[in-house]
């Protein structure tokens, strides 16, 4: 996030520009901080220093970047100094999670369809002010978790052979204006993110894969995606598109997928082909408690079914782990 100093400039927005800067790295040096902002670092360190002081960041020693002369005071985010404001799209219906320094509260269902992104926004407005109200502490951030790949430029990053499947066209659209109004609405940014690049950053941040230097975190949802982890930072290649293992692969003559490869996991793999191969089996719908039942009684029609589903899958990881 690029900020113009000016007499319109609040501290509330130099302080969100430069939180910004740690969404996709947990540790920043006031260099880096300037170049991602574009504030001067007189600015950049009075702003440092205020959320040092309030406890929202932390300074560490040394940088994970060598910079020549003396070494650079690192800042680090303290946790969940602040509560931030989770929205998750599904097919048809988003959803409101604030997440504290306690934890996440739970979702709150969005009123207004994001078809209608002005009312969309207004409903979405709302719902902050009523956490702000509940837990005394302003939301100074909201990230948006996609089901779709991401740019690193926060842009939907859909092949063109998706793109013309007119229902998925539609689809992101509407997320992509539904994002653009919220921002703003809120007058601030608004980050947009895959939802498995972010559950991948959030367990090496504050989960399982925290302290290792590496990590891969395996989502399973209405189908596979993935989070690579190097070094703390987010890894999500050139084209925002990496560990997007749906588009793997697996089967050379499998059916045309809307990526525009063939025998792609997608192709095979989703909860609705799930449901569908399961009802088949079993000769009528299973719930996913059902499903779950038989597996935890090994029933050999279930285990056979979820193996076959987990050597697939194992096949699309395979890359990575190799790489």
């Amino acid at each position: 996030m690029t900020v113009t100093r000016g007499p319109r400039s609040s501290a509330a927005l130099l302080e969100t520009a430069v939180l910004s800067c740690f969404d996709t790295a947990p540790t920043q040096n006031r260099a880096e901080v300037a170049r991602r902002t574009g504030l001067s670092r007189t600015v950049v360190t009075s702003v440092l220093n205020t959320l040092v002081d309030r406890g929202t960041l932390t300074v560490v020693a040394g940088s994970p970047v060598r910079t020549p002369g003396r070494p650079a005071i690192a800042y680090q985010l303290r946790a969940f100094a602040d509560p931030v404001g989770l929205i998750r799209f599904g097919e048809s219906t988003s959803d409101l999670t604030v997440v504290s320094p306690t934890g996440p509260y739970s979702a709150v269902p969005i009123s207004k369809s994001a078809t209608q992104p002005d009312r969309w926004a207004a409903a979405v407005l709302e719902l902050l002010e009523q956490a702000d109200n509940k837990n005394r502490s302003p939301i100074r951030q909201v990230v948006i978790a996609a089901p779709f790949p991401v740019s690193r430029d926060g842009h939907p990053a859909i092949p063109a052979s998706a793109v013309r499947n007119e229902r998925l066209a539609g689809y992101f659209r509407t997320v992509e204006k539904a994002h653009a109004r919220l921002s703003a609405t809120l007058r601030q940014p608004v980050v947009l993110v895959n939802d498995a690049q972010l559950a991948g950053l959030g367990e090496a941040v504050f989960g399982a894969a925290t302290g290792v230097h590496s990590s891969v975190h395996l989502s399973v949802r209405h189908g596979f995606g993935c989070g690579i982890v190097i070094g703390g930072r987010l890894f999500t290649g050139p084209g925002g598109t990496a560990g997007e293992i749906a588009h793997v692969q697996i089967s050379a003559d499998g059916r045309e997928c809307l990526c525009g490869g063939r025998g792609c996991l997608a192709t095979l793999l989703t909860s609705k082909h799930t449901d569908r191969a399961l009802a088949t089996l079993y000769g009528r719908p299973l719930t996913p408690i059902e499903a779950n039942e038989l597996v935890t009684a090994r029933d050999p029609l279930a285990m056979e079914f979820y193996q076959d589903i987990g050597h697939k899958a194992a096949r699309a990881l395979a890359g990575l782990a190799q790489s």
